[in-house]
């Protein structure tokens, strides 16, 4: 895992991305922090954390869309894949490496409030602050898995882009969509059918086992089927129940405006280690091919 973690993090200096995130997120971050401050007299560094959830929207995906990507492409990933590294190795490695550079931004952008409190004499509350660098390091840190495993999925950098901004604009809608959803019990089994299909097709995409898949899908079509039967009343709004406990902008509102509960923190690190599992998968899947 070493050698895979330092040869990711040298290739994002060797080029101009490493360069790039770095600079953008900083002076983004800088220029927000001017222009609150001087509009509304006051220092309140979790704000433009707050208003940083909006970069990492479309930051991350510049970040992770080579990870895994850019290997397949220029078939490079036969000699990773045929090394004597553990499969689980070289996922964490590139994972850590994008993890690294993402808190080298964290690190940097620390001196702005310090700055602000210790030059300027400048009001802050640290606690506010505090957990506000703690949740933007979490949802840094989940979104870097969601976009390293939608970058294992295809050969193609911009594809794997895209996907992953559209994934991350879905998640930050999500907060706002189950509230308009119906709350039938027929629509909630419906939707969680769909939901179903799609999640044994990653399933499929990651370990291409038909059989295996087909089971899954089934045992648990059978399960929805016979609880919809015994309690449908169970049913009742559970879409909404499901779609906000998946809000994963809530958790960081939640988070940064000094609601800190150690359930979010298990929240992201969950998120976090579900998608390094099936990244770990389609690894895996293309080193035995």
């Amino acid at each position: 895992m070493r050698a895979v973690f330092l040869k990711e993090l040298r290739t994002y200096f060797k080029n101009p991305l490493g360069y790039v995130f770095i600079g953008m997120m900083l002076i983004v971050l800088g220029i927000y922090y001017a222009l609150y401050a001087m509009y509304y007299q006051a220092a309140d560094y979790y704000h433009v954390l707050n208003a940083g959830s909006s970069l990492i929207i479309f930051v991350i995906p510049v970040l992770t869309m080579r990870i895994m990507s850019e290997e397949s492409k220029n078939k490079t990933d036969q000699m990773l894949l045929t090394a004597p590294i553990k499969t689980s190795g070289i996922v964490l490695g590139k994972f850590f490496a994008a993890v690294v550079l993402f808190l080298m931004v964290v690190l940097i952008s620390v001196i702005q409030p310090l700055t602000t409190v210790f030059v300027f004499d400048g009001d802050m509350s640290m606690q506010m602050t505090l957990g506000a660098y703690i949740a933007f390091i979490m949802l840094g840190i989940t979104f870097i898995s969601i976009g390293m495993f939608i970058s294992s999925l295809t050969e193609n950098q911009l594809v794997a882009a895209v996907v992953t901004i559209g994934v991350f604009i879905l998640l930050n809608l999500l907060d706002g969509i189950y509230t308009i959803l119906p709350s039938s019990r027929y629509f909630s089994l419906a939707v969680i059918v769909v939901a179903l299909g799609i999640v044994l097709f990653l399933i499929y995409r990651s370990i291409h086992e038909l059989v295996v898949t087909g089971i899954i899908g089934a045992v648990s079509l059978i399960a929805l089927v016979v609880t919809f039967f015994i309690t449908p009343e169970s049913f009742d709004g559970l879409l909404g129940t499901i779609m906000s406990s998946l809000a994963v902008f809530q958790r960081y509102a939640d988070m940064f405006s000094g609601v800190f509960e150690f359930g979010h923190i298990v929240f992201f690190l969950s998120v976090t280690a579900f998608f390094l599992f099936l990244t770990y998968q389609v690894v895996e899947k293309k080193r035995w091919n």
